[in-house]
């Protein structure tokens, strides 16, 4: 099955009301998806330092890894409606260890070098290119630190259809719009990799993350020792699997 070319999605500026139902929405991920997600980040990462997490939105994945990590976690989006609720977030779950701040991810407000661990979570396919996004957050990591970006995959017409109706089961028509645009705003597998060897990854950091995403992780040199497992309700732990990346 062949697979279309790349379609950016709208740009949307996203208002208070927006960015609650926006926040609503990623609440019902957070067992799975992005549970799988933090516990990746934070075993790949050191122990301790300072963490980026590029296109934070409501902030919480960055909330999820300062959580359960030792690091000073910053968080950056161009949304102050975004920010405004991820510090309420943080407020709410009794975090201190994080930090929102607004910032351009294709230009990130920070020196080279800065970060021991840097990391974007369906990021991608809102960036027209997504290289510059990469090699800024290459820029702003320390040479030893961690990469890690996860992104949903593009795929034939069918698939993502079939991907809509049945991952998007319970979402109104508005949500399947969202997420159908999502995904053929993404990347193939192909182009992932391609991109991974152009900013100078490789291709040895990629992996699937079930059917739904794809990941780019390039671990920590001195990464923790100690393995960390981010709990989740017992009928959620097997899907959560499927989202951390294999060691």
């Amino acid at each position: 099955m062949s697979i279309p070319p790349r379609k950016l999605e709208e740009e949307v500026m996203m208002g208070r009301e927006e960015a609650a139902a926006y926040d609503g929405l990623t609440r019902k991920f957070l067992d799975i998806l992005h549970a799988g997600f933090v516990e990746s980040v934070v075993n790949l990462a050191p122990a301790q330092g300072r963490f980026l997490d590029v296109g934070t939105g409501t902030g919480w994945i960055a909330i999820g890894v300062a959580k359960h990590s030792g690091a000073q976690v910053t968080g950056i989006d161009l949304s102050e409606d975004m920010l405004a609720i991820a510090r309420m977030n943080a407020e709410k779950e009794g975090v201190r260890n994080v930090e929102f701040v607004k910032g351009n991810a294709s230009r990130i407000p920070f020196d080279d070098d800065t970060f021991d661990a840097v990391f974007c979570h369906n990021m991608l396919h809102h960036i027209p290119e997504p290289e510059g996004l990469v090699r800024e957050m290459l820029r702003v990591a320390k040479p030893e630190g961690a990469v890690v970006i996860r992104d949903l995959k593009r795929l034939s017409k069918f698939m993502t259809a079939l991907h809509v109706n049945l991952f998007g089961l319970t979402y109104n028509e508005l949500m399947k719009k969202e997420y159908r645009d999502s995904i053929m705003a993404s990347l193939t597998e192909e182009e992932m990799k391609a991109l991974a060897d152009r900013v100078g990854l490789g291709r040895d950091v990629f992996s699937r993350a079930f059917v739904t995403h794809m990941t780019l992780a390039r671990p920590a040199a001195r990464r923790r020792t100690d393995k960390v497992t981010v709990p989740v309700a017992l009928n959620k732990r097997l899907a959560k699997r499927f989202y951390v990346c294999k060691d």
